[in-house]
């Protein structure tokens, strides 16, 4: 019997695990919604394949897991999706199919999207010469003509892409909503669109692109001034950046909280006394965590960062959730379709470049009063193909004025997606071409707040219709919640017109590009459990080029170091990698070297930013090691 059994167990292991196979069911939906009949439905590689019913539904045997089911059909975009257990156990598997669209000139569809043939698309500097604000509050329309000027968005090869200087009227950039059918215009392709973005952290004084009464006129009308700002540096005993440390801003006297905020991925955190109303003043408020370890008589970032050391272990946490709040309305129907593919790819991107993470996506799409729906929502979980399929669903239709239910949309995102308390990041990126509502100014304020205390970093997108006052709101958000602020350009010829933002110029690159190179910014952080020269990872930022060939020595340092320049320069910053200045240098009387300390930061890649005297900016990477 013993040899029996020896002789049998090799047959029995070599035969087929059908005892493994498992039944998948699920449910095909082109973008409209509908169930999609006659979708081919096989996983790769197999030669067995099953076609959809009438009804969109279908049963597929899988025999090994994880394996890649690819659903394709005539005239639809063809999908793949990694089938999992999850999967297996999900009642209510859905797929969405859009609409294959049309080939565009000089584009080629890709296994990775959609790429200009023999091209790449490079960045292009753009210097913006902003006359004024064209309004003092959301929704007024000034009727004079001012140019928009913008240089050559360069492609590598052949042939250039530009948008020359052109005379628009004011009041074409208001563009009010109206039942625009999706898919009209060009047509959507991946990577087409372009955007730029104002990172207000990365410039010393703030708001120094306006003019006095222009920042009055709009703080006033919208009741925030970021003023009286405290920036705080935490770190443990061993000067690791502490993340997701919730900090306070104390006033001394009343003991009432004027901040609550959480570390970033840096362990840096932002926090203000006069944003909403005005602070009582200097050296009347104290920096503390909920451990009672604290900044006594804490400094405003004109004069430097503050350093709060806590007594925690090296922790790090691979949790990170994003959302996507995005106003479709009917104005937003120029670019919501482009815009869904972008949003797609970008999460797909995202998740696949930072697999040891563990990244939860959701998403928000609001519209206005008396609309068919005011909010949908898709809170975070951890099937990223639910947060994809309910994107593709969606379209712009409604409104009928210019402001949209923006305080709406984001009390939803705060309030009903189910945020993760113990997160490395917290990224609300808001999409959206109008402001709120004039009543809801308060709501607005109190909800900016709200992200603030929740750790929740703001970065809006400005589409085709934002005014002057609405970017100043926009602006404002991020400042308050430790975000950015990005927008669409008309570099790429898609959609209504853009305005300029108010700054003295900025960067065009492709959107998916910008938005991956600031979730890569944001998710970025030094693992306090490896040796510092095993660090080799590095988020993907963009910095001017060392057009002085400064030097920097020693480099690596550990804190002290000597910056030297036969050049002559105007300004000297340190800043962190993503470009947030830390500390300004005093360069009078200098002779061309300088002495910096920077051993109250954590170890990593800084920058040092200078101004030259014909007023270029330059910079050089320093590495922070002990």
């Amino acid at each position: 019997m013993r040899k029996f059994l020896l002789l049998i167990l090799p047959l029995l292991l070599l035969q087929p695990r059908f005892g493994f196979s498992q039944l998948l069911n699920g449910r095909v939906l082109n973008e409209s919604g509908g169930n999609a009949a006659g979708v081919t439905v096989q996983f790769q590689n197999k030669s067995n394949k099953i076609s959809t019913n009438a009804d969109g539904t279908f049963k597929i045997m899988a025999t090994r897991l994880p394996d890649t089911l690819v659903f394709s059909a005539v005239g639809m975009e063809s999908y793949n999706v990694v089938i999992t257990e999850k999967n297996i156990k999900d009642p209510n598997f859905e797929v969405v199919l859009l609409n294959k669209r049309k080939a565009m000139d000089e584009v080629v569809l890709t296994s990775m999207g959609a790429a200009r043939q023999r091209k790449e698309l490079a960045y292009s500097t753009v210097t913006s010469k902003p006359d004024r604000l064209l309004e003092k509050v959301a929704g007024v329309e000034v009727g004079s003509r001012y140019p928009l000027s913008y240089e050559p968005l360069t492609v590598r090869g052949s042939g250039t892409i530009s948008s020359p200087s052109v005379y628009i009227e004011a009041s074409k950039f208001f563009s009010r909503d109206t039942n625009i059918t999706p898919g009209t215009g060009a047509t959507a392709k991946l990577k087409i669109i372009t955007a730029g973005e104002v990172n207000d952290f990365n410039k010393w004084k703030m708001w120094e692109d306006y003019t006095e009464n222009e920042f009055k006129s709009l703080s006033v009308f919208w009741g925030m001034k970021s003023n009286n700002r405290y920036s705080v540096q935490v770190t443990d005993k061993k000067h690791n950046a502490v993340m997701n440390e919730e900090v306070f801003l104390i006033n001394k006297t009343s003991k009432d909280t004027v901040w609550r905020t959480f570390t970033d991925n840096t362990g840096k955190a932002e926090l203000w006394a006069g944003f909403f109303k005005d602070s009582i003043g200097k050296n009347d408020y104290f920096i503390t965590d909920r451990s009672g370890n604290a900044v006594n008589s804490p400094s405003e970032f004109s004069q430097g960062i503050n350093l709060l050391v806590v007594d925690k272990s090296c922790q790090i946490s691979y949790d990170v959730d994003i959302a996507f709040v995005v106003d479709a309305t009917g104005s937003m129907g120029d670019e919501i379709e482009f815009l869904k593919l972008e949003l797609e790819d970008v999460i797909r991107n995202t998740m696949e470049q930072h697999k040891s993470l563990s990244l939860r996506a959701a998403s928000v799409f609001y519209r206005d009063k008396r609309d068919e729906y005011l909010t949908k929502k898709v809170s975070f979980n951890d099937d990223l193909l639910k947060t994809l399929n309910f994107i593709k669903l969606q379209n712009a239709l409604g409104g009928g004025d210019f402001p949209e239910a923006v305080e709406d949309a984001l009390a939803t995102a705060l309030d009903s997606l189910q945020w993760n308390k113990n997160t490395r990041t917290k990224l609300l990126f808001l999409i959206l071409d109008a402001p709120p509502h004039n009543e809801a100014k308060e709501k607005i304020r109190l909800l900016t707040l709200k992200a603030a205390a929740m750790g929740i970093r703001i970065v809006p997108i400005a589409c085709s219709g934002t005014d002057k006052s609405t970017e100043f709101l926009l602006r404002s958000m991020a400042l308050a919640t430790n975000g950015t602020y990005t927008f669409l350009t008309n570099h790429s010829g898609v959609g209504n017109s853009h305005i300029e933002p108010t700054t003295d110029k900025y960067e065009v690159e492709l959107l998916n590009n910008l938005l991956q190179r600031i979730i890569g910014q944001f998710l970025y952080a030094k693992d306090c459990s490896k040796d510092e020269t095993q660090q080799v990872e590095q988020p993907n930022t963009r910095q001017p080029d060392n057009i002085l060939s400064v030097k920097l020595y020693p480099n690596p340092t550990n804190g002290k170091f000597t910056i030297e320049s036969n050049k002559d320069i105007k300004e000297i910053y340190i800043a962190d990698f993503s470009g947030k200045l830390l500390m300004k240098l005093s360069v009078a009387d200098k002779k061309g070297r300088w002495q910096v300390d920077i051993g109250n930061y954590p170890s990593g890649v800084y920058l040092v930013k200078y101004i030259t005297a014909d007023n270029k900016w330059g910079a050089e990477k320093v590495i922070l090691m002990r």
